[in-house]
């Protein structure tokens, strides 16, 4: 029974970490930054509008995708 609450504990905490250092990521976001999203695209920040950013994901091709879906900085 200790182990199950162990486990459950652990889990718990382990997601709270996860969740401050993504938040911690999108706090830190700037122009310029190479990210990806969720969906899996990739491209470069130019403008941060409070929740929203715009992706340049081509060649003059931009798109607004919420905060909350960058999933962190693209590195080659």
């Amino acid at each position: 029974m200790a182990l199950i609450v162990a486990m459950t504990v652990w889990m718990f905490y382990q997601q709270s970490r996860q969740q401050k250092q993504r938040q911690k990521m999108q706090a830190e976001l700037k122009r310029g930054d190479r990210v990806y999203t969720s969906g899996g695209l990739i491209g470069t920040i130019r403008d941060i509008k409070d929740d929203r950013v715009v992706l340049e994901v081509a060649k003059e091709v931009r798109i607004e995708v919420l905060k909350s879906s960058v999933g962190g900085k693209y590195q080659q």
